[in-house]
């Protein structure tokens, strides 16, 4: 790996020629440093970032055919989605660079842990809750040339959890991956029930919300292996991986660039602050100085390992409770892969009792009937017969101290869930 400052120089050229890019082709970019009186040059490190103001998911709705290039038929491009860890779903593009350089990475830092391409891995997430409705002989020859198996973690009952116990009996995965409260469920199941686990895994990945330490745990526990947790996001394309010393998420800088800022939007380390995120090789959609809708922990405190990238020594945002849904167990990003998916501005999900789902929405102008049918058809196959009523508001109001609750639990233990 490069040396920090080496690699610091390179991530400063690309942010300057991003900058120029924008400039010249992104009429919201052209317009915002106009506003403010900067040029591109203006812009030569990480402090002259804080010049810049945050760009959030309101105003990409908002400025959506002006954030998108002039010369977009140039370019090669895909179409990205998330859920989004404050409820707010975004569609977007990205660049096929940029695309290739996520998964480059992704390889990578599970390489810390030993991964080597080929290696069996079995994920437990919310993926398979979109792809069963609409898979692709592509998306099958994917999964089965990286030596992948894919486990659904919606609805997990204890016939479900029997089932993937078997199955990964069956598999022997080298490695285990999927969001920390599934990977819990099923670790905490198999020892509460006593099953016997006849595979070894070399490490298990927990990605998409926070690790409790009690969870880490319990997971160590049962399947006798270590922990990595891992960070990222394409929207914003920042990740962060843990290596064999745990001390830590190693921020990658080939990417993108990661800002922690408190609220007045200038940057800190040590202390929690809002997860900025700008990434350096989408020029099909830029996003500079975007909010994820985390919040974490940057220090410049160094790893025994010998790696120089900065850490992201804690990730405060994105914690999840689990709701159970008629004796299926439920976590919040399984819920964000549906919703994400439709134009959706906004979305909560209220449980007043067991048997029964409210599902509050901002519509956007393309959602339609369809995707109502659909939500409500996906939500039943995974969870059996229950009541889900549909509320189409003007606005979801923030919940107590101004944090937006996309789970809320009424059935008056006072539980809430968010990430």
């Amino acid at each position: 790996m490069w040396p920090y400052e080496e690699l610091l120089e390179m991530q400063l050229e690309q942010l300057q020629e991003l900058i120029r890019f924008s400039y010249e082709y992104v009429p919201y970019y052209r317009h915002l440093f106009d506003s403010l009186g900067l040029k591109p040059s203006d812009i030569k490190n990480l402090e002259d970032l804080q010049n810049l103001p945050i760009l959030t998911k309101q105003i990409i709705r908002e400025h959506r055919d002006e954030i998108t290039p002039k010369n977009l038929e140039m370019l090669k491009y895909t179409q990205g989605s998330t859920g989004g860890s404050t409820g707010e779903p975004l569609q977007y593009l990205m660049s096929h660079e940029d695309y290739v350089r996520g998964i480059a990475l992704l390889y990578r830092g599970w390489s810390y842990a030993g991964y080597r391409l080929g290696d069996t891995m079995a994920t437990i997430a919310g993926s398979s809750l979109i792809s069963s409705q609409r898979s692709s002989l592509k998306n099958w020859a994917i999964t089965f040339l990286r030596n992948t198996r894919s486990y659904s973690s919606y609805g997990m009952s204890d016939e479900t959890l029997i089932r993937y116990i078997r199955s990964l009996n069956e598999f022997r995965p080298e490695f285990l991956r999927g969001y920390a409260s599934s990977l819990y469920i099923l670790a905490s199941f198999i020892r509460d029930k006593g099953f016997t686990v006849n595979f070894y895994p070399r490490g298990v990945f927990t990605t998409a919300e926070k690790l409790l330490e009690s969870q880490r745990k319990v997971i160590e526990e049962v399947f006798a292996t270590d922990v990595f947790d891992t960070y990222g996001l394409n929207d914003g394309g920042v990740s962060a991986y843990e290596c064999e010393k745990h001390c830590g998420m190693h921020i990658d800088m080939e990417r993108a660039i990661l800002e922690v800022v408190d609220d007045n939007g200038h940057q800190v380390l040590d202390k929690p602050g809002r997860i900025l995120a700008t990434s350096l090789y989408n020029y099909a959609f830029p996003f500079i100085r975007y909010d994820t809708g985390d919040i974490g922990v940057i220090t410049r405190s160094t790893c025994s390992c010998g790696r120089e990238l900065l850490l992201l020594k804690e990730l405060v945002g994105r914690t999840t409770d689990v709701l159970t849904v008629k004796g299926r167990k439920v976590g919040s990003p399984v819920l964000t892969v549906l919703f994400g998916k439709f134009d959706i501005e906004q979305y909560q999900i209220i449980q007043e009792r067991d048997e029964s789902l409210i599902c509050r929405i901002v519509k956007g102008p393309m959602y339609s009937q369809d995707d109502e049918d659909f939500i409500r058809r996906s939500l039943v196959s995974h969870l059996g017969p229950v009541d889900i009523a549909f509320e189409y508001v003007s606005s979801i109001e923030p919940h107590r101290g101004n944090k937006h609750k996309f789970i809320v639990d009424k059935r008056g233990e006072g539980r809430e869930a968010d990430y």
